[in-house]
């Protein structure tokens, strides 16, 4: 009786053990959020970059400056990130290009970009992957939809975990 109770109380002290295990590593995981870049402005030789976060109503804005991303401001609504940013509003009903993220990867720069041929219809975007390079812009790949960015080497830049 008493080896069958030193058991069970081994078993219960290990699966409370396990599991306070596992909630530490997923909280380990979740302090970076998943993001989605869904508009940038250049202003001077800074990037503003607006990424909304899943399951979150107000995007997060980070400055990208002198080769680093650093938050730029916590807004507590979406109104007032438009009123700071604008053409985020004019960008979703355009068929302009639109600055939507940028990426530096092995020494590259790159300026990533999207163009609705319909205003009305998310599907129809061209995607663009630019080098940017002593400020000179060159098309390195073009993309029909977003799924096929899903797949590039240049996720990162739309999709930021």
């Amino acid at each position: 009786m008493k080896t069958k109770l030193l058991f069970a109380f081994a078993a219960s002290f290990l699966s409370l053990t396990a599991f306070s295990q596992k909630k530490k590593t997923q909280e380990k995981t979740q302090t970076k959020p998943e993001e989605m870049a869904v508009y940038a402005e250049k202003k001077g030789n800074e990037y503003y970059l607006v990424r909304l976060e899943k399951d979150k109503n107000v995007p997060n804005v980070y400055v990208y400056s002198n080769g680093e991303t650093k938050p730029y401001k916590n807004y507590a609504e979406l109104k007032d990130v438009v009123i700071e940013f604008p053409g985020m509003m004019q960008a979703n009903n355009s068929t302009k290009e639109e600055l939507v993220s940028i990426l530096k990867k092995d020494n590259h720069f790159y300026e990533i970009t999207s163009q609705r041929k319909d205003p009305k219809n998310f599907e129809k975007t061209t995607i663009t992957v630019y080098e940017v390079m002593s400020g000179q812009r060159r098309i390195v790949e073009e993309y029909d939809s977003i799924i096929q960015v899903m797949a590039s080497p240049y996720k990162e830049a739309i999709f930021i975990n």
